[in-house]
């Protein structure tokens, strides 16, 4: 059995313990008081190791600019479909004839050839022709 002064003991404990948690309780209801901290924790650490908030706006700075790059290129007319209509003229690369003595007879050429990667070209070209699609 327990003696008087280890109940008390027990008994003191006990309270404190309670008043901790009744003033833990108050303090994480207490929302604008855990924001002032939240704030006060968070440039405590932006003074200590600037390192994560400055990789975090990088990759907002990074975001914005690329729904801006985005909204740019998708207005611009090339974007659209009506642009396939059109053949792309690829330059293809003739190199220089050199004469029987080794010296550069002409020079390097750049011819253009019509882009037959394009099936909306090919199509056009065909029916231009009299051949028709497929």
């Amino acid at each position: 059995m327990s003696s008087v002064p280890e109940l008390e003991l027990r008994a003191f404990r006990t309270r404190e313990a309670l008043s901790d948690t009744v003033r833990r309780i108050r303090r994480r209801s207490n929302v604008p008081a855990r924001w002032r901290e939240l704030v006060e924790t968070s440039r405590e650490q932006l003074y200590r190791d600037p390192t994560p908030i400055v990789a975090m706006g990088a990759t907002i700075g990074v975001g914005i600019a690329a729904i801006v790059l985005g909204v740019s290129t998708a207005r611009h007319p090339a974007s659209s479909l009506a642009a396939a209509d059109t053949p792309m003229l690829l330059p293809a690369f003739t190199p220089a004839k050199t004469k029987k003595d080794g010296t550069p007879g002409s020079a390097p050429k750049f011819a253009r050839v019509p882009d037959k990667q394009n099936p909306v070209a090919e199509s056009k070209r065909r029916a231009r022709r009299g051949r028709g699609t497929r």
